[in-house]
C-alpha cells in the first residue's frame, strides 16, 4: 500500500511516498522512514503524528492512500500567544 508522509516547517516542507505492506501501522512507517534521507535530521521519536489532521499514536493501522503527518513541537502555546497579542493591542 502507498502512504504519503509530510513534514513542514516555515522554510522547509518535505513530502515522500512510501510503500508499506497491508496492515502496517504508524510505527512500521516511522521505522521505514528512519532509513530514508528525508528524515536524516529529524528526531522522529520526538514528533507527534497524525493521519489527515487527526492526531494518532504509533499503533494506528494505516490504510492505502493515508497521509501520515509529522507535527513539529509548538514554539508557543496558542492561548499564551493570543493573550500576549491582546495585551499589546490594548496598551
Amino acid at each position: 500500500m502507498r502512504i504519503e508522509v509530510v513534514y513542514a516547517q516555515l522554510e522547509d516542507q518535505r513530502h515522500i511516498d512510501l510503500e508499506l505492506v497491508e496492515g502496517a501501522d504508524v510505527a512500521a512507517c516511522l521505522a521505514l522512514l528512519n532509513q530514508h534521507p528525508m528524515s536524516k535530521d529529524l528526531r522522529l521519536d520526538d514528533l507527534a503524528t497524525g493521519v489527515f489532521g487527526e492526531v494518532c499514536d504509533a499503533s494506528r493501522t494505516l490504510q492505502n492512500g493515508d497521509r501520515l503527518e509529522l507535527y513539529r513541537p509548538l514554539v508557543a502555546d496558542a492561548k499564551t500567544a493570543r493573550r500576549l497579542r491582546a495585551k499589546t493591542q490594548t496598551s
